[in-house]
């Protein structure tokens, strides 16, 4: 039995969420929502979450930013929880970091950005049990933090729901075909005839688009997060934490807690099996709660409650692909988004919307993120500085 559509999302995360609901609300029609296994059933329910500004490409600065206000004003805006902390956001800098910081402030604060450089005696007295070494300055984003990655596609996915989203949980996209002057959508229940088609799917969205003869290359990397409960002595909260040194993060989580995890999205190991639950290799998490006690060394008897891994879709530039898909007219894609893909959800979502609907979108140039540049070996490159891995 064929079914029909106007417009038919495959995922259920923050992103495929976010796009049905964007779309419901511009009066997209008939939209159905299609998920395997549940709303934020994959990375997003191990997503940490984070709501950070510092980005060395103004075009996803100006995504953050957009996704961040949403999230301090979610319940008026879409309704629900999305678990908002505002409790800044701190980036320490080794020497050579310390110029593309500086270039990247100035562009934040020509975009609206309450960011700014910070000392050594800032950091320090913002939490004073710091290790300096390595350390030579700061940066400071006072209004980012943190929220909550399952709470906010639960939420995306309710005010879907309300604005008349068909949510079809249980689902799984077989394979998708041109149709006519449409998308067919082919599930294990049978097939969607859809005007339009959207793949919010990870990894999976390369086998999809393999089937319409397009490439788009995702390396699947399981990475671990470890929880410790610290030990007395740090700031019973402290800001999201991103050490340039050390390259790794860490943000609380709870009462004396604090989630530890790493800046480069290839730390860790390929794994074709994304939807998989499994543990983090002996030793992994014990290694992470060692970085966290070199950076604040009275914490070397913070106790390991918790580790988890999950899955980044990690693509050769480590950004997003969103936008149309080349010779499939009606087939888009947003996708690839290499670990840090939680803070543009709700840009994600509105950008798609104007895509599909419009035809094109004022919000912001993505012609770089277009999926064809793998094909044509267009990588996007962040200029000199940072390692582009570091900001993913």
């Amino acid at each position: 039995m064929t079914d029909t559509a106007d417009v038919v999302v495959v995922g259920g995360g923050v992103h495929g969420t976010s796009i049905a609901w964007n779309l419901a609300k511009r009066g997209a029609g008939r939209v159905m929502l299609l998920e395997k296994t549940g709303i934020a059933a994959g990375a997003t329910q191990y997503s940490s979450a984070n709501s950070r500004l510092h980005y060395q490409l103004e075009t996803l600065a100006k995504m953050a930013l957009f996704g961040q206000n949403m999230f301090k004003n979610f319940k008026e805006e879409v309704g629900g929880d999305c678990g908002w902390n505002q409790i800044g956001y701190v980036v320490l800098l080794p020497e050579a970091d310390v110029k593309p910081a500086r270039e990247i402030v100035e562009m934040q604060q020509r975009i609206g950005i309450a960011a700014r450089m910070i000392t050594n005696d800032e950091i320090a007295e913002m939490e004073p049990t710091t290790n300096m070494e390595g350390i030579i300055a700061g940066c400071i984003e006072p209004t980012s933090g943190h929220a909550d990655g399952s709470l906010t596609a639960h939420s995306f996915a309710d005010a879907a729901a309300r604005e008349g989203v068909e949510l079809r949980i249980g689902a799984e996209v077989l394979g998708i075909s041109k149709q006519g002057d449409g998308i067919e959508v082919k599930t294990d229940k049978g097939s969607i005839n859809a005007g339009n088609a959207v793949l919010a799917t990870g990894f999976r969205t390369s086998a999809l688009l393999a089937q319409v003869g397009v490439d788009m290359p995702i390396n699947p990397i399981r990475h671990t997060i470890a929880i410790v409960e610290r030990a007395p002595g740090m700031s019973d909260s402290h800001p999201v934490i991103s050490d340039h040194v050390s390259l790794g993060y860490y943000r609380p989580t709870g009462p004396g807690l604090t989630l530890i995890g790493v800046h480069d999205p290839l730390e860790g190991e390929p794994d074709d099996e994304v939807e998989a639950e499994r543990a983090p290799r002996q030793g992994v998490e014990v290694g992470l709660a060692s970085r966290f006690a070199e950076r604040y060394p009275n914490q070397e008897n913070a106790r390991l409650r918790q580790g988890y891994t999950g899955v980044y879709d990690c693509t050769p530039d480590f950004q997003p692909a969103f936008g149309a898909v080349p010779g499939t007219p009606g087939l888009f894609v947003d996708a690839g988004y290499s670990g840090h893909g939680f803070k543009l959800s709700p840009a994600a979502g509105h950008l798609m919307a104007d895509l599909i609907l419009d035809g094109k979108t004022s919000f912001v140039d993505m012609t770089p993120f277009r999926v064809e540049r793998f094909a044509e070996g267009d990588l996007i490159t962040a200029g000199g500085g940072y390692d582009s891995r570091i900001l993913a």
